[in-house]
């Protein structure tokens, strides 16, 4: 899909929203009239009227991706300043249609978990994040796969819905979870301890054997060396 055609989508949905806030509900006339486009340039972006409502929730995810390139120096933030500044602005856009979001988040995105669009978007958008970010530490890569990126955007799913329901002045326990889910996520993905750990058994066994000098520890850590070994063998 072309750059354009993603505009023309986003465009669309956009104007349902405002056509449903103020009316209840919209039809393609009325959708046609408010963008000025076709009823077969609208059928041919969208199947029905129930996916271009659907679109909303992708659509945020792909909105923010394009804001990212006028955040300046947005490379050199860390993984949890890059998940927490996703998620307080996809806040920020969903307030903007909170009623919509209220009647519609948890039948369109929150019981379809994984199946939504949304949380493909988000999960793709979590992997650039992790996969471009040079501080995440070596041994992180074990349990960086799909599944992990997955779990982070079903526990993004999971602040939406607290937030949602969240009645504390401004928010702030929405906000202060949100800081510390990705506070965590970052210590977990930036500890190097493991790293050491593994760098401590490469020169052991690869020093005329001194692992083995080392009673139990010895034998621990060159079992556990020849494993993961074997393992990147297999990858």
């Amino acid at each position: 899909m072309t750059a354009e055609q993603i505009n023309d989508k986003i465009e669309l949905c956009e104007s349902a929203m405002d056509l449903i806030l103020s009316e209840g509900s919209f039809t393609i006339a009325q959708l046609s009239e408010a963008t000025g486009k076709t009823a077969s340039q609208i059928y041919s972006l969208f199947p029905n009227k129930k996916a271009i409502t659907e679109y909303y929730y992708p659509s945020l995810v792909i909105r923010y991706s394009a804001m990212i390139g006028e955040i300046e120096d947005f490379e050199s933030y860390t993984i949890s300043e890059k998940l927490s500044n996703f998620i307080f602005t996809t806040f920020d856009m969903m307030e903007d249609r909170r009623e919509f979001v209220e009647d519609t988040f948890e039948k369109m995105v929150f019981k379809k978990g994984c199946n939504s669009e949304f949380h493909q978007e988000m999960t793709a958008l979590f992997k650039h994040f992790f996969t471009t970010d040079g501080r995440i530490a070596v041994s992180a890569g074990f349990v960086m796969k799909d599944y992990f990126y997955e779990f982070i955007a079903r526990e993004y799913l999971d602040i939406v819905k607290f937030w949602l329901n969240d009645d504390s002045d401004g928010k702030e326990r929405s906000f202060a979870l949100t800081d510390k889910l990705t506070g965590f996520v970052e210590e977990v993905v930036y500890n190097k301890v493991i790293d050491k750990g593994f760098d401590l058994a490469k020169y052991l066994i690869s020093h005329a054997g001194l692992a083995k000098n080392i009673p139990l520890f010895g034998e621990w850590i060159t079992s556990w060396f020849n494993d993961n070994e074997e393992e990147n063998k297999d990858e």
